[in-house]
């Protein structure tokens, strides 16, 4: 609000801006409403200029045409002899318009592209007209309000004059013969634009007429404008600020705790005449709402700090319980991933005999089919069991952060024959095909033997599980370069190496699992890999198995620093790629290998 009480330092306040503001807007309507009327009032001089020329043309066309039609009887003596008098249609035409413009300042003048005298050539506007008229046969007038030269302005307005037969006699065919006032005819033809009548109108009278017109409309919209003021801010001060004043007077006193303040509200039941004594009696009710918390303050403070300090015995209590259960919890934790550690460990040399036996036994060629059937079924269950066991130890040593790389020189070639041998009873028990490939140009490289054995195993054997008899199992490992390969897989390169080092691989080991079994459906391939899930999870689903093998080939893969990406389609197979950073073996680790 303004500075209405003295000694009080000056505020931008409501009035001020309210000033402001009305004042901006009036003068910005003001300007608005004033250039508005300039361009019409110019428009309308334009107008009206345009029409005293068109009808100054109208007379001077007439008169041109007067003489024209009565020439012959003009230039003839009285005994019917032709005598030529030397007055012709354009010489009553400029002498007419000369005796009109004598004594005014307009001004008529005659022009063509090939004036006779020198004073009829055309100037640069006349140009602009005869050239529109040239191009635009079917143009009758040609007219624009330019600078004089002078600083005033004036009106130019050209009409086109048309070849008539009656010209022909002096500005027609053959060109260059001399006519009957020795100068040389042009060739003109009929209908052709022979030249062009301009007017000039001066507009130094319309220009006052606007000016008075302006400063008449611009007072009165300045008294408009001071009145509406005048009356907007009387307005704004009784029924805005008034109250507004009352209201910052009361919230004053009430910041202080002075709850006897003075504010007119309406009575209760009552409805407020506008928004600012309904603002007035909200802020009445609050004040005594505020005056009776304060009254009980203090036994309110009290209470609530009672409440307080009992809900920070239960967030203790509580707190002591869930850490006494997390502890619980972290105990039997450790306790399953001994326990399956244990489990694993003991179960593993047991099978280990017995796929020891079963193999010894399945070797001995005199052994009856059924029996060696048997055994071949002993053999791949026991297989199945161990790989089984083995992939708990794998999650048990995951869960417990146990699992750590033993780096050594791997040759692929001879993984992928262990993983073949090993498997090789499964997939004959099944009718399937395993095959396994592994390309010349992959290099030995430090890894994990036996987690990539884990990995192979695992895929190989889900692989088979998964696929119809008389099917296909495909293993194969190859290369990839290292930067190339990160190109196309979109991949960055700072993948860590296995070593635990953090420079980009040189390259990649890539091995993939195909096989044309019964495939993955696409909404499934996001859990594949999460424990305990499996591809086409079912109370009565065919395959049965405990959901971790796929989970043990992602842990043991990124414990390379690799990846593992699947790719299928429902009863057409799957295809599972597992890339691992490639780690040149040190000399002195090839020379004892």
């Amino acid at each position: 609000m303004s500075n209405d009480h003295p000694g009080r330092p000056f505020r931008y306040g409501i009035r001020f801006k309210i000033a402001v503001s009305i004042g901006v807007i009036m003068v910005a309507l003001m300007a608005v409403d004033i250039l508005w009327n300039l361009s019409l009032q110019n428009a309308q001089a334009e107008n009206e200029a345009r029409e005293k020329a068109e009808v100054l043309a109208s007379e001077m066309r007439a008169a041109w045409d007067f003489v024209d039609m009565n020439q012959d009887v003009i230039n003839r003596a009285e005994d019917g002899t032709f005598r030529t008098k030397h007055l012709v249609c354009v010489v009553a035409a400029k002498s007419i318009s000369m005796l009109f413009t004598t004594e005014t300042d307009y001004s008529i003048r005659f022009t063509n592209d090939t004036p006779r005298q020198a004073a009829n050539a055309p100037d640069a506007f006349e140009q602009e007209a005869l050239a529109a008229f040239n191009a635009d046969p079917e143009r009758k007038a040609f007219w624009r309000v330019v600078d004089a030269g002078d600083g005033t302005r004036v009106f130019r307005y050209t009409e086109p004059l048309y070849v008539t037969e009656s010209c022909l006699e002096c500005h027609g065919d053959p060109a260059g013969e001399l006519d009957q006032y020795g100068y040389a005819k042009e060739g003109m033809q009929v209908g052709e634009v022979g030249g062009a009548m301009s007017i000039i109108e001066p507009m130094d009278i319309y220009a006052a007429g606007i000016q008075d017109s302006m400063i008449q409309q611009a007072i009165m919209v300045l008294f408009m404008m001071v009145a509406a003021f005048a009356g907007l801010y009387f307005v704004t001060s009784r029924l805005v600020l008034r109250p507004i004043d009352e209201l910052r007077t009361a919230a004053g006193a009430v910041g202080k705790g002075d709850f006897n303040y003075t504010l007119t509200v309406p009575n209760p039941g009552e409805r407020p005449r506008d928004e600012l004594s309904e603002l007035a009696g909200e802020f009445d009710r609050m004040a005594r709402d505020l005056e009776k918390l304060y009254a009980d303050l203090e036994g309110q403070v009290r209470s609530k700090t009672d409440d307080l300090m009992v809900l920070n015995d239960m967030l203790n209590y509580q707190k002591r319980e869930l850490k006494a259960a997390l502890d619980r919890l972290g105990e039997e934790v450790a306790y399953k991933n001994e326990f399956f550690a244990i489990i694993s460990h003991e179960l593993r040399t047991p099978l280990t005999s017995i796929l020891a036996y079963a193999r010894i036994l399945n070797g001995d060629d005199s052994l009856a089919p059924k029996t060696r059937e048997a055994v071949s079924e002993i053999e791949s269950n026991a297989t199945l069991l161990l790989n089984m066991v083995n992939n708990i130890l794998v999650i048990s040593k995951h869960a417990a952060k146990k699992d750590e790389l033993l780096p050594e020189p791997v040759d692929f070639v001879d993984l992928a024959q262990f993983v073949r041998k090993s498997l090789a009873p499964i997939a004959e028990g099944k009718d399937v095909r395993l095959t396994c490939t592994v390309a010349p140009d992959v290099p030995l490289s430090m890894a994990d033997w036996e987690k990539l054995r884990r990995i192979l195993e695992n895929l190989v054997n889900n692989a088979i599980k998964y696929t119809h008899r008389g099917g296909f199992v495909r293993l194969t490992i190859g290369f990839e370069n290292g930067e190339a390969a990160d190109r196309d897989r979109g991949n960055p390169t700072d993948t860590h190496a296995p070593d635990g080092g953090d420079t980009a691989p040189t390259g990649w080991i890539v091995m993939r699992v195909a096989d044309d079994g019964m495939g993955i459906a696409p909404e499934e391939l996001d859990q594949i890999f999460e424990l305990h899930k499996q591809a086409g999870q079912s109370a009565n689903r065919r395959y049965r198995g405990t959901g971790l093998g796929l989970a043990v080939v992602r842990d043991l893969a990124e414990l390379h620093g690799g990846t593992v990406t699947v790719e299928s389609r429902v009863k057409e197979g799957s295809t599972f790629t597992v890339r691992i950073p490639y780690v040149p073996v040190i000399e002195e680790e090839d020379e004892e290998s």
